[in-house]
Parts: C-alpha cells; structure tokens; sequence
C-alpha cells in the first residue's frame, strides 16, 4: 500500500468531511479509516467524524472510542463531548453520559440540545428533581420545546403534580396542528 502524502492526506480530510455532510456515513467511515492509518498527527477531527459516523450507523461501540480519542486529543471540543454524551446515553450509560454532557454544557451553556440530553438521564437515573431543573432551562431559552415540554409533564406526573403535568403534556401536544395534508408546527 501507497503512502499517502501530506497533500493527499489534507485532500482525504476535506472529502471525509464532505461525505459526512451528506450523510454518506459508510463511505466517510472507509475514508476515515484510510486516514488515520496513514495519517502520522492523529486528528482530534478526524476522530470526531469517524465517531460521529459510527453514532449515526448506530456502532456505538466505534462510536464511543473514536470520540473518546478526539478528546484525548482535545478535551475542550463541544462537539466531541455531546456526541460521547449522546452516545453513553444511547447505550443507558446515563451517569457516564452526565459526565461527558456536562462538560459540553460548560463549553456551551445555553445549548437547549445538550440541556435535554442532561435532562433526560437525570430522568432516566430517578433525580427527577435536577431533571425538572434542566427541562426547565431549556423552556427558558425555548419556550415552545417539545422535548422539554414531554419531558417536564412526565417529570410533574412522577412527582404526583398530575395537573401541572398535563397541562404541560397538552402545551406540547398543541404545538402540532394537523390538517388535510398532515400536521404543521404551531408557532
């Protein structure tokens, strides 16, 4: 096998990238690979690519450790940290996830996706108490979010707030408004 060179290895990255962006996630994944062995500066990038393209396959194992080497490459990228969040939650890591969550939450406060994805495995571990605290940030920033309008009224409902919680279920059920063709989104 041909050595890449560096010019062919930038050329790849920009490729991979442009795979990934139309959601050729297999091809970006063989590229990717491609890459990484022939690629002597291991790319904190490239591994959030390779990652996030397995996430999206659904090899959460893959997923998991490529994101994992991203951010021992560099720990401060936002994305890395939600997508290993993502990705723990999606394998019912949930505490794990909270780690990974929470550190994409300090490099993004206000990140209403991140904010429901904590939520949801506080949830998910019984702390329904910080878990209506999260939903509640991201209705906030986000008034009309059905994620956190779902989740607020199953939290109520858990807690034995039974009317607070459907009066939040019908909020986020009234945010769909069907009609002949399908449904629109109430705005």
């Amino acid at each position: 096998m041909n050595k890449l060179s560096k010019t062919e290895i930038i050329n790849k990255k920009q490729q991979a990238l442009d795979l990934f962006k139309k959601s050729s996630f297999n091809k970006a994944i063989d590229l990717l690979n491609k890459i990484i062995s022939e690629d002597n500066e291991k790319d904190y990038l490239c591994f959030f690519l390779l990652g996030t393209s397995y996430l999206h396959e659904r090899n959460l194992e893959l997923a998991e450790k490529n994101l994992k080497i991203s951010l021992d490459q560099k720990q401060n990228y936002y994305n890395s940290n939600h997508n290993l969040g993502v990705t723990l939650q999606l394998k019912g890591n949930f505490n794990e996830a909270l780690v990974a969550l929470k550190k994409a939450l300090e490099l993004k406060p206000n990140n209403t996706g991140t904010l429901n994805h904590v939520a949801e495995c506080y949830e998910r571990v019984k702390s329904f108490e910080d878990a209506k605290k999260y939903y509640n940030k991201v209705l906030e920033f986000e008034p009309k979010n059905k994620i956190a309008l779902k989740g607020l009224s199953r939290i109520l409902i858990k807690l034995g707030f039974h009317k607070q919680g459907l009066d939040y279920f019908q909020k986020s059920a009234g945010l769909i408004r069907f009609t002949r063709q399908g449904f629109e989104i109430v705005s």
